[in-house]
């Protein structure tokens, strides 16, 4: 586990109404909520749904200050060639099984699937 420690005091305000304050102490673990990222409300209008066209486009997919990835680049060049590849290929790529049986990942750490069932059929010439 990717487990941290607090260098100062920090105080976090209660996330409610009536909720109180909570403060971590300096030295104390924290472990954080990587599941929580990119899912804050007052940041996202409906946080828990993907949509290509919200405005707000930040993330921390690769991390982030001394931690950031030094494949990101890579990461985002190979995303710019496979996934045009991907659709240009198979332009009727669709789920092979109903959205609904979809199983999410069993993981705190990551939001994905067990397995994404695609049909992918050439198209006709």
């Amino acid at each position: 586990m990717p487990l941290r420690f607090a260098t100062t005091d920090i105080h976090l305000p209660g996330q409610k109404d009536g909720e109180p304050d909570v403060v971590i102490r300096a030295g104390e673990p924290i472990l954080p909520g990587f599941g929580a990222v990119g899912r804050d409300p007052d940041l996202h209008h409906n946080p828990d749904t993907f949509d290509i066209t919200r405005t707000t486009k930040a993330h921390m997919a690769f991390g982030h200050g001394p931690h950031y990835c030094l494949g990101a680049a890579l990461g985002r060049m190979e995303a710019a060639v496979a996934l045009p590849a991907l659709f240009d290929r198979f332009p009727t790529a669709q789920l092979a099984v109903p959205r609904a049986e979809l199983t999410p990942l069993p993981s705190f750490i990551a939001h994905g699937l067990s397995t994404l069932p695609v049909h992918l059929t050439l198209p006709v010439t």
